[in-house]
């Protein structure tokens, strides 16, 4: 744990994310015997009949190993096309806000060493490239938590072996062995084949070195030629960019939580025409110069204005005492609320809409990005610009722990 860190001091939580499983539960008593202050977070998903009973008994058998915990409930998961996707990215986010709720900065995941393989597995059939065969890594920096995962070295068995010596009772969720479901079936294709198991880890070991060196060189040519704007666009110099930097910067602008493949990135990464990918906007700007925005046809639709909401997948509001009925929208057209007489804008009208503003009724009250505020009661309303991951992480893949981290 220690090469995992920087872990936080006395009076800040670690948090760990606990479905209830044997692997979950391995970690939750670890956890409690390597610091206290640790706080399990248990998801109740609805998809199935049992999942409150199941998390209100996973509850009661976290304070026996004395471990806090609390219930997060998940609203408005539905079944249905790509459940599976929604419904992960549902719990991330639910986990996240309760680690801002807490203040804890990390949270513990249960990925082990035969979800890595069934990842590579899965990257591999879907021709991701070397990032993707990288797979899963050890530290993870999203929006404002650190995604830890302690356990991707050990095994199924060593977790199983964990929780009976303890004497701990777990849950088994049966959609695990759905044949359905592809990674249900990778897991049954590598339970037969032990040496493909291990190869498979082998390489992401490789993999997830060389995509350290790779995201460090990033890095560097990001700090030394883009211009990010708080407003969600990035500035780019005249002539060719790397192009995996181009695609960590549509990823982000376009709040997505992948970046577009690289055959479509390739041909733009030249500068050599102005396109839209992904939910972004690659135009020419001065002197040679290239930007990436907003797709203005892409952004979310509005939606109530509360502090902490978060809208686009990329702006989360902070305000206090906003009216009732004040929703969170697109700023929209320029000229119906760019003050007169502050004169033009040096960034294009097409940029400007896409803004996160504060509407109520048909008219907008602010634009904080550009410090428009029409209300007394927007007066402290700030959009933080918290995409659901950094451009570059600086992920920590396998390796010695030895890596510096960076992160843009």
């Amino acid at each position: 744990m220690a090469r995992l860190g920087p872990w936080p001091g006395p009076g800040l939580p670690v948090a760990i994310a606990v479905s209830g499983g044997a692997d979950s539960m391995a970690l939750a008593c670890l956890a409690r015997q390597w610091r206290q202050d640790v706080v399990a977070l248990v998801v109740d998903h609805g998809l199935r009949a049992e999942s409150r009973r199941e998390a209100e008994e996973t509850l009661t058998r976290l304070a026996a190993l004395g471990v806090p915990g609390r219930l997060l409930t998940l609203e408005g998961l539905e079944r249905g096309p790509r459940m599976a996707e929604r419904a992960r990215r549902m719990r991330y986010q639910a986990l996240f806000a309760a680690c801002r709720d807490i203040g804890a900065l990390d949270l513990l995941v249960a990925h082990h060493a035969g979800d890595q393989a069934e990842t590579v597995m899965m990257r591999s059939r879907a021709a991701s490239g070397d990032d993707g065969l990288a797979a899963m890594a050890l530290v993870t920096p999203v929006a404002d938590v650190r995604i830890v995962r302690p356990l991707l070295a050990f095994s199924k068995a060593s977790l199983y072996a964990t929780v009976r010596a303890a004497g701990i009772a777990w849950v088994e969720d049966p959609s695990n062995a759905d044949l359905r479901t592809e990674r249900a079936r990778a897991r049954q294709a590598l339970a037969c084949d032990g040496e493909l198991d291990a190869r498979l880890r082998a390489g992401a070991m490789q993999a997830g070195t060389a995509r350290m060196a790779q995201d460090h060189d990033d890095t560097r040519w990001l700090a030394a030629h883009a211009r990010y704007h708080a407003g969600g666009w990035v500035v780019l110099p005249a002539g060719p960019v790397p192009p995996r930097v181009l695609a960590a910067l549509i990823r982000v602008i376009g709040g997505r939580d992948y970046p577009p493949r690289r055959d479509s990135v390739a041909a733009l990464a030249h500068g050599s025409k102005a396109a839209t990918l992904a939910g972004a906007r690659i135009m020419p700007w001065r002197d040679g110069q290239w930007l990436v925005a907003r797709e203005e046809a892409a952004v979310a639709p509005p939606m109530p204005a509360r502090s902490g909401a978060v809208w686009d997948r990329r702006f989360v509001l902070h305000a206090r005492g906003l009216p009732p009925r004040w929703r969170i929208g697109a700023a929209g057209p320029v000229a119906a609320w760019w003050p007169a007489g502050r004169g033009r804008s040096v960034w294009p009208a097409c940029v400007l809409r896409t803004l996160p503003a504060l509407w109520s009724g048909n008219e907008v009250m602010s634009v904080p990005h550009m410090g428009l505020y029409r209300h007394d009661a927007a007066g402290d309303a700030v959009f933080m610009n918290q995409p659901p991951h950094p451009v570059l992480s600086g992920a920590l893949f396998g390796g010695d722990g030895g890596q510096q981290q960076v992160r843009l």
